[in-house]
């Protein structure tokens, strides 16, 4: 019996022992042959590619920003109107962001409005009753644009013109500034004037139907009649120079619209102590940088794939523009300023955004046979050669002039029909010494 229990622990201790080195799994014992087998791993493993046919483009790719083809920045002045010394943000209509319709208030600073009306030129100076030029006449269109014809488009500030800033001002809800402080009460003495110079003229008249020298009393009526002309000449200088104005620091003139907000840094309540809005007016553009490298590749004229990864949106454009080399101030690169014009208008949500350029640079013409780059190898001549795999495994190689080359593919032309699409091509080997490609 106790003979017994020590072959029983004998083959117990043995039995853990070969469970432990491996050659024991569960109820089965394997040889120490088929242990080393196992431990060798698989053998080479060979991967492949389908050969297809396509239109391989080459694509140069960089980044751009979408901005409008103008920015405005906005940075007011305190008016005389406003009565106030300090230039404060009293108002923010608008928001960064959002559209300005064409006579809208974006901004209020001290009390008085800040609104944009259409038109090319920058505003300058004060529009004045009186005033002559060109910025007149655009004032004069732009109001004519948001419902105010003035009724006159001669380039001079005259009546119609000041009659169609005061009602357009009184759309908005503000009331028109005037050109001087005292208007009323100049006007009313030169009318003052004009009524006194009238009752001398009478005087004289009357004086000199009782008097004894017609010489005389012709003399002292001419004088009356001239001091009433000269009070009259008086009278329509100063109408002419009176009256609603429009003041610089009350308009911006954008030349598209509707126009965006595209920087806001107004804060309501503080002080003007520079630019509060950017504007952008005009469609969207994409400006991008091209390094040295880059520019042999890109031409105006080139198709461009516009892509949002953050919005999720794609749009087509064409290279327009490609500048001389400079380098930028901001961030010390050095490239070739690019701008891309949309094929069509880009959704207003990309203003401001950074986008993904796909500029064509390159493509086939027509459909042409293509494998991965990887493989392509070069042969013991000099040329160059793909590894076609049939389905049994057997492989032979394939001579091919390589193409073009784009998005780790590969163009290749196999002498007669050696290659076709659908077959496979060895792209990688397990185990197996990599092939020199070129």
């Amino acid at each position: 019996m106790r003979s017994r229990r020590r072959v029983l622990a004998g083959w117990t201790f043995g039995a853990a022992a070969l469970i432990a080195a491996g050659f024991v799994t569960g109820s089965w014992i394997r040889s120490p042959q088929q242990v080393a087998a196992d431990a060798a791993g698989p053998g080479p493993t060979t991967l492949t590619a389908t050969v297809e046919r396509r239109v391989l483009t080459s694509t140069v790719v960089l980044r751009g920003d979408v901005a409008a083809a103008r920015q405005v920045d906005v940075t007011p002045s305190v008016s005389a109107q406003s009565g106030s010394a300090k230039a404060l943000v009293t108002g923010i209509r608008k928001k960064q962001g959002e559209t300005i319709r064409p006579g809208e208030v974006f901004l209020e600073v001290s009390g008085r409005p800040l609104f944009a009306l259409p038109g090319d030129k920058p505003a300058y100076r004060d529009l004045r009753p009186g005033a002559e030029g060109a910025d007149v006449a655009q004032l004069q269109e732009a109001l004519k644009t948001v419902g105010h014809d003035p009724r006159e488009h001669d380039g001079r500030l005259g009546t119609g013109t000041k009659a169609a800033l005061a009602a357009f001002y009184a759309s908005t809800g503000y009331s028109a500034p005037s050109a001087g402080e005292n208007d009323q009460q100049t006007l009313a003495a030169a009318r003052d004037r004009i009524q006194a110079a009238e009752r001398a003229l009478e005087d004289a008249k009357s004086a000199g139907k009782a008097g004894p020298d017609p010489q005389a009393q012709r003399l002292t009526v001419g004088r009356a009649e001239q001091d009433l002309n000269q009070a009259r000449k008086n009278l329509t200088d100063v109408e002419s120079r009176s009256g609603p104005m429009l003041p610089l620091g009350e308009v911006v003139f954008l030349p598209a619209f509707p126009a965006r907000v595209g920087a806001a840094k107004a804060e309501l309540g503080a002080e003007v102590k520079g630019a509060l809005m950017t504007l952008s007016s005009g469609p969207l553009l994409i400006y991008g940088r091209l390094n040295p490298g880059q520019r042999g590749l890109v031409r105006t004229g080139q198709q461009v794939r516009i892509t949002s990864e953050n919005l999720g949106l794609s749009a087509d454009g064409t290279v327009t523009s490609i500048g001389e080399l400079t380098t930028d101030q901001g961030t010390g690169a050095t490239g070739h300023p690019v701008v891309i014009t949309p094929t069509a208008p880009l959704d207003p949500r990309l203003a401001g955004t950074n986008v993904r350029l796909g500029v064509a640079a390159a493509s086939t013409d027509g459909e042409v046979l293509v494998v991965p780059v990887s493989a392509l190898f070069a042969t013991a001549g000099g040329g160059a050669a793909v590894i076609r795999q049939a389905a049994g495994g057997k492989q032979d190689t394939v001579p091919v002039s390589p193409g073009l080359s784009a998005d780790g593919l590969l163009a290749v032309a196999p002498a007669g029909e050696a290659l076709r699409p659908g077959d496979q091509v060895v792209i990688s080997e397990a185990n197996v010494p990599a092939r020199k490609t070129g």
